[in-house]
């Protein structure tokens, strides 16, 4: 399992971004990874499936989740696995190797091996085979944000889609296939979304879905992402239940601040990772007014879980430009707002963590930084002195926050905000503590203002 630093982090939605701390600290990276970077060593299990064979022919709607290595070890307790779909049409590109704008034309698609005499619907099932030549088709009508247009998606080796388009049912990236303009996961039942691609899409790392990803399963739904994802913008958590699979990524977004609203739950399970794609130091950068989840009761946390939140400048070196995206006072790493809840379900609390640090993926920042001030990209001498400040986060807990199995590093002295600071005496019913916070444990905490 990838080890991350204790450092701030970063994840990125392309199909990720980030690997949660897996050891001690002193094993963590000196410096964070940026978005495009293949850590050293990197060999998740999924990307070891596609080598088997029979890696080929699984697809969305025939997972073949009994097949030996072909899905993580864990597969029989995940939720998606034991989703029962009713049969439906299976439509096959007619052409692999050659794309069209007009990919939910019926002329298009093979069904049962014939041309197909109807477009995609609500209940199809998609499958873009395998090909030597890339093509690119789009699924979107021209309507920006249409309502769900069909069920399981299979991308093949050299395969794209394109255009905005929803999911409600599986999608599966296979090695060597992309996705652009994901802009939605919707409907009920459980499903999986799985990228097998540790570089792709629009970004050197993962993929990139789309700009604005917003996450609306129904109450009783969930999805469960695999491998490695990132948005360019924005990451909302509406409705359902949201899992970050074992040893996955997820990147929210590097300019609006995600939210994970009162119908929405956020599980992070062993050895994944979820943060912002690069530093937000303008607004908070997480807000938890639903739930926040490390690891599920049935599926409690074997390994550390990491939570990535941006460090904060507090204005330090601001000036008055930047039309909303100026840091301030007020800006946190993260809020658990009245009503929310933050709860860790772990099998050993002292080995299994959630860790939560600041993330150091400064990718962006500096630019985004500089344009908030209206001066030029190049040669800014306030870029230095913004690399010279201390790498600190900070979050105010407003709702209920269980701290057994919380490990905190890279908080700045009264940098959490609540109503009665937890057990500190070290007996295992309150959080630890990494190396890089700023002072003692007791001075972290501050009554809520």
């Amino acid at each position: 399992m990838l080890r991350i630093p204790h450092a701030c982090l970063l994840l990125t939605l392309v199909v990720g971004g980030f690997l949660p701390v897996a050891a001690a600290d002193s094993a963590r990276l000196a410096v964070e990874p940026t978005t495009k970077d293949i850590r050293t060593g990197e060999d998740p299990w999924y990307i070891r499936s596609t080598k088997l064979p029979g890696y080929a022919t699984a697809t969305a709607h025939d997972p073949r989740f009994g097949e030996k290595d072909l899905w993580g070890s864990d597969v029989k307790a995940s939720l998606f696995a034991k989703q029962v779909w009713p049969k439906s049409r299976v439509l096959v590109w007619a052409k692999p190797g050659t794309g069209a704008k007009d990919g939910w034309d019926a002329k298009h698609w093979l069904e049962d091996g014939k041309p197909a005499t109807k477009g995609i619907d609500v209940d199809s099932d998609l499958v873009l085979p395998d090909t030597g030549n890339g093509y690119a088709i789009s699924l979107t009508d021209g309507r920006k944000y249409q309502p769900a247009a069909f069920r399981h998606l299979t991308i093949g080796a050299n395969a794209r889609v394109i255009g905005h388009f929803s999911i409600r049912g599986n999608v599966w990236i296979k090695a060597g296939g992309s996705v652009m303009y994901l802009d939605s996961v919707v409907g009920g039942g459980h499903t999986f979304l799985r990228n097998d691609n540790l570089s792709n899409g629009w970004n050197n790392r993962g993929l990139s879905l789309v700009d604005h990803f917003h996450f609306k399963k129904l109450a009783d739904g969930s999805t469960e992402f695999i491998g490695i994802f990132h948005s360019e913008d924005n990451w909302q958590f509406h409705s359902g239940l949201f899992i970050v699979g074992s040893g996955s990524e997820i990147g929210m977004g590097n300019r609006t601040a995600p939210k994970i609203e009162k119908d929405a739950a956020v599980a992070i399970l062993s050895g994944s990772y979820l943060s912002r794609r690069t530093n937000c130091d303008w607004d908070t950068d997480l807000t938890v007014e639903g739930k926040l989840l490390a690891g599920l009761p049935e599926r409690p946390l074997t390994s550390d879980a990491r939570l990535g939140l941006g460090w904060k400048s507090k204005g330090a070196l601001m000036g008055t430009n930047g039309g909303g995206r100026i840091p301030g006072p007020k800006d946190m790493g993260m809020i658990i707002a009245a009503g929310g809840s933050l709860t860790v379900n772990t099998s050993d609390a002292a080995k299994a963590r959630l860790v939560i640090n600041c993330s150091r993926r400064d990718n962006d920042w500096g630019q985004i930084e500089i344009i908030s001030r209206g001066r030029p990209l190049g040669g800014d001498a306030l870029i230095a002195k913004l690399k010279e400040l201390p790498r600190r986060t900070d979050m105010t807990i407003l709702g209920t926050i269980t701290w057994t199995g919380i490990h905190l590093d890279d908080f700045r002295a009264g940098g959490i905000q609540v109503a009665s600071a937890p057990d500190l005496s070290g007996k295992g019913k309150g959080p630890t503590f990494g190396a890089d916070n700023e002072g003692k444990p007791a001075g972290l905490f501050v009554p809520v203002k």
